[in-house]
């Protein structure tokens, strides 16, 4: 394969890969997506006893979905003599707090992950205290999804929400007096009792739990119940559109993994049947699941909301946004135990998406949670993401960690990048003969193909030697950027002077409103450069520069990590060239193509 055909399949792949991507970050993005209509139910405050209009709201949610499908939580309302009682959790990690009404997870406030949005925040960049020190209140990231987790019986046509049942609470504590378990048990008005019993890990963010029933009804019966999670305000990382854009609904049903974006499952939610694994809600950094340990699960309800802002997120929203955000709410339907089957068992985990920690709830597989590629792809991503972290763990800076990866990257996949480099010089050798073959059996294809062969033949060189090389360095190169894209650990990690976020675009000044960024104008340069070292046809020039052009726009408001990454293979990949250049006699010189139109004695040059 020529290299012109090779760069030009490759921009033909990166504008199917990024056109909805550009679109939208260039503010054409509503012009991918048909209009929709804005939810008008208000989002409810699920810390305190509704008012007696409460008992109406989903009245004034719009018919968007069947009865038999609509999302539990827009039908929970409780009366307003319901009492709550909030217990509060408190663990090394999070805090938490619990409602006895319906049992419910209300909120999970993480200690070591400080919000963008935080009362000490400036511009959007979060206060990070010193290493070893809790972020403090007010600062930190609150998983608050109105409820974040609640159990609710039945599903469909069935459902039956527990939000105005007063459960009664039982707690148990540790040797400091700190709560371990946390027992709810209540009973709805069918005589339905329900048990739901939350243990505490003091050093992870996933709670088990324990789910039993007594006096269910045979008739009407209720063969099962639901597990909903739902998402919080996209309001906890300086980038916030591409958390937002990043908001889905997650679930393992079978071997199959789903991960739709919350505005998708806006017009249209879904359900997946089959052998449920685990469903959740995540941005781009945190996740809120519940893994199934022990039952029977039927399916997953997947539904997205277009909900008001409180007014007090109302402030962090630029100019022009509207009051309102897309909020995903996931649905684990589950078999109902029969009275002489032992009780479900679940692991609920609310948290940061870090793979290692995820990795450690054996059986559950919420490590897939973290999105590392395609399955093939992710062995050589959480390889990567392994290595990643402990270069950080010796040189305690992830730019530099991942210098320092990109060169042994390209220290090992040295030989077969020489290998390509080679054979494309060897192919640009032959390019003249090749052009003169063309241009002598141009009326008969089948001679010109074997001439040609017979000409790589006798000059030993392999016409696919500069392409397959760097197709076997594609899963490597895939996995790491899934690694640097979806890490949480290059989140609010800074690398040097004004780059205090990797996983951000970096911010050097702006003009005009406008953002001067310039790790992705280095990284044209060094593009700019492998392109000089690199020997082209001068007609091949003008795509080259194009391309560099491409990246460019590509690469401007991706994450300050990625582009570093990507700077620096380009550098390496130069020095490379240069190796290449220096051990093969120098540049070859551009053919020289006679025109076929130019005048007799006065060649023209192309």
């Amino acid at each position: 394969m020529e290299r012109r055909t090779l760069i030009i399949v490759v921009l033909c792949v990166m504008v199917f890969v990024f056109y909805r991507p550009l679109l939208t970050r260039l503010g054409f993005g509503r012009y991918l997506e048909a209009p929709r209509p804005v939810a008008t139910s208000p989002v409810r405050d699920s810390t305190r006893a509704d008012s007696a209009s409460a008992a109406a709201a989903p009245a004034k949610v719009p018919p968007r979905e069947p009865a038999s499908t609509r999302t539990p939580v827009l039908q929970a309302a409780r009366p307003p003599q319901a009492l709550e009682r909030i217990l509060h959790v408190e663990t090394p990690l999070y805090d938490a707090e619990f409602s006895n009404l319906g049992a419910r997870l209300v909120s999970v406030q993480l200690k070591h992950f400080a919000s963008a949005s935080g009362v000490s925040s400036v511009n959007g960049k979060a206060h990070r205290p010193r290493p070893g020190q809790d972020v403090p209140p007010g600062d930190r990231v609150v998983l608050a999804g109105g409820p974040t987790f609640e159990l609710a019986l039945g599903s469909g046509a069935t459902f039956r929400p527990l939000t105005d049942v007063a459960y009664a609470a039982t707690e148990s504590l540790d040797a400091g007096g700190q709560i371990r378990a946390l027992t709810f048990t209540g009973q709805d008005a069918g005589g339905t009792q329900v048990r739901q019993t939350y243990r505490i890990h003091p050093g992870s963010y996933a709670i088990d739990l324990e789910v039993e029933f007594q006096n269910v009804p045979v008739s009407p019966p209720i063969s099962d119940y639901s597990l909903t999670v739902r998402s919080w305000p996209a309001f906890t990382e300086a980038d916030r559109q591409s958390d937002q854009r990043a908001l889905r609904a997650s679930s393992l049903v079978g071997t199959n993994i789903h991960r739709d974006a919350a505005r998708s499952i806006v017009r249209k939610p879904k359900i997946f049947e089959g052998n449920v694994v685990w469903a959740g809600v995540q941005s781009r950094y945190f996740v809120a699941a519940v893994a199934l340990v022990r039952g029977t699960g039927r399916n997953v309800f997947s539904v997205g909301e277009e909900q008001p802002l409180a007014p007090d997120a109302l402030a962090h929203l630029a100019r022009g946004e509207k009051p309102v955000q897309e909020i995903a709410i996931n649905t684990m339907v589950v078999s109902m135990p029969g009275p002489t089957q032992p009780a479900n068992q679940f692991v609920l985990y609310a948290g940061p998406s870090e793979y290692a920690q995820l990795a450690q709830l054996s059986g559950t597989q919420l490590e897939r949670v973290v999105d590392l590629g395609w399955s093939w792809i992710r062995p050589i991503s959480a390889i990567l993401l392994r290595v990643l972290n402990w270069i950080d763990a010796v040189l305690r800076n992830y730019g530099v960690a991942i210098i320092v990866l990109a060169t042994l990257l390209r220290v090992l996949l040295h030989p077969l990048n020489m290998s390509s480099m080679k054979s494309m010089r060897a192919m640009q050798r032959l390019q003249p003969e090749m052009d003169r073959l063309r241009a002598k059996h141009k009326d008969d294809p089948t001679t010109m193909n074997s001439a040609i062969m017979a000409l790589y033949k006798e000059n030993k060189v392999n016409p696919a030697g500069g392409c397959l090389p760097m197709l076997l360095q594609m899963p490597v190169l895939i996995a790491l950027y899934q690694v640097l894209f979806n890490a949480i650990e290059l989140r609010q990690a800074p690398f040097v002077g004004w780059m205090s976020d990797l996983s951000a675009p970096e911010l050097l000044f702006t003009v005009a409103s406008f953002p001067i960024r310039l790790l992705p104008i280095l990284m044209a340069l060094s593009g700019l450069l492998l392109q000089r070292m690199t020997p082209t046809n001068p007609q091949q020039a003008p795509t080259a520069y194009m391309m560099n052009v491409m990246m460019l726009v590509f690469f401007y408001n991706l994450p300050s990590g990625l582009v570093l990454y990507w700077t620096v293979m380009n550098l390496l990949s130069a020095i490379q060239q240069w190796l290449v250049l220096r051990q093969d006699g120098g540049p070859i010189p551009a053919p020289v193509v006679v025109r076929e139109g130019a005048r007799k004695g006065r060649p023209g040059r192309e």
